[in-house]
């Protein structure tokens, strides 16, 4: 197989979701396609657009990160990597839809973490990461934003994420890409509670959100830098799905970017491009950008 065949590319659908194609395989992080109307950016696609996923990873189950995966595990049966308590909700789901899925595509990754395994030219390493932290003006925001904006059906999105694995398990996963062995981190979430990568001591590319609905985001995102010491760092920032319209804060990059370099000056950001294929040779382009 030739070097371009094995190049690993990344498409961007906004929050945490991203497409990686390497050969002829395809992987869906965190998939989440549904939103309300106003919410930016605006996807264009649905759950029903994607041809073919052959493995899922999810990071954690919260909904916009999760929305959509029991949907498209059961229509597309892939290999599945994810918390043990998500299964219950694509068992809800094959129920529903009277569908079926091989039981032995399900990896509970807290009974993997730490293991290795391969996904098409990709080597993958789970590890188990400290929960979400979320912000109370976020929390607000889901029930006073709908009211203003004359949109109440949004509400009932708002609680179902409170009630909704809020306490869960949360994983991030570390990637070995072909063809020249680019070793990514990516975070679905920000913590400091990185224990489990003790043997990890920097990577190339750091893949990270711009969270704002955690109030400790520039603290994390600092420290997750420092400690992993990359030479990209990949965002991946927010949009507000939970509200008719976004939040102006979860859009303002240049904010977060002036933010960051004021911490580490050093850092070299590369901002995910919506719903464009990117390789890893673009990203590693910003070393010396």
């Amino acid at each position: 197989m030739a070097d371009s065949d094995q190049a690993v590319t990344f498409r961007w659908h906004g929050a945490a979701h991203y497409h990686l194609a390497c050969g002829n395989e395809r992987t869906v992080i965190d998939p989440f396609y549904s939103r309300l109307p106003g919410d930016k950016p605006h996807l264009g696609l649905t759950r029903d657009d994607a041809d073919r996923i052959d493995h899922l990873l999810l990071t954690h189950a919260h909904l916009d990160h999760a929305l959509d995966a029991p949907y498209l595990i059961a229509k597309h049966d892939p290999e599945v990597y994810a918390p043990l308590g998500f299964q219950r909700d694509v068992d809800k789901e094959l129920a529903r839809s009277n569908a079926t899925a091989t039981a032995s595509k399900y990896h509970g990754l807290e009974g993997i973490r730490g293991k290795t395994f391969s996904i098409a030219g990709m080597e993958v390493t789970p590890y188990q990461i400290g929960t979400e932290e979320i912000d109370f003006w976020f929390i607000r925001s889901m029930f006073v934003r709908p009211w203003v904006h004359r949109t109440p059906s949004a509400i009932p999105a708002g609680y179902k994420w409170l009630t909704h694995h809020v306490m869960g398990n949360c994983f991030a996963f570390l990637f070995r890409l072909p063809p020249e062995g680019t070793t990514m981190l990516y975070f679905g979430n920000l913590t400091d509670q990185v224990g489990e990568i003790a043997d990890v001591e920097r990577v190339e590319v750091l893949a990270i959100p711009y969270c704002p609905a955690n109030h400790k985001w520039l603290q994390q995102s600092q420290y997750l830098i420092d400690r992993f010491k990359p030479s990209v760092t990949l965002v991946h920032h927010f949009d507000n799905f939970l509200n008719p319209f976004t939040l102006s804060k979860y859009m303002n990059l240049d904010d977060y970017r002036n933010a960051l370099h004021e911490e580490c000056p050093e850092a070299r950001l590369f901002f995910s491009k919506f719903l464009r294929d990117v390789s890893v040779a673009e990203m590693l382009a910003m070393r010396t950008g």
